[in-house]
């Protein structure tokens, strides 16, 4: 085993988790993080409606985040304990596409509310 063996489950568990706080902050709080949600230099302010942007990126968030932290762990069952390559590959395809899935209802929600 070298040094980088679990990096990417490391990373997966990292943005799955990353993914379900911007959830949190969406559903719980009702912000925006703009980092995983907009383009960087877009201005908060102009969004049309808040509440329905916060309840509309909910599920893309939430989908995305579940899959990426289930591929993490995945990943690191994988590779410390016992090699289980035929769910990992599975577990590949599902994170991709949750990641298309998410990127095409972001950039829908947000040409709604902000329109860009």
């Amino acid at each position: 085993m070298s040094g980088l063996d679990g990096i990417f489950g490391i990373f997966g568990v990292g943005c799955g988790i990353y993914c379900l706080y911007g959830y949190y902050m969406l559903k719980f709080k009702g912000e925006i993080m703009q980092s995983l949600f907009l383009p960087k230099d877009t201005n908060m302010n102009k969004c049309k409606d808040l509440q329905g942007y916060c309840k509309e990126a909910q599920i893309p968030a939430l989908v995305l985040g579940i899959v990426v932290l289930i591929y993490g762990a995945v990943d690191l069952y994988n590779t410390y304990v016992h090699g289980v390559s035929g769910v990992l590959a599975a577990t590949i395809v599902f994170v991709f596409a949750a990641l298309v899935f998410f990127c095409l209802r972001i950039k829908k929600i947000n040409k709604k509310y902000f329109g860009i």
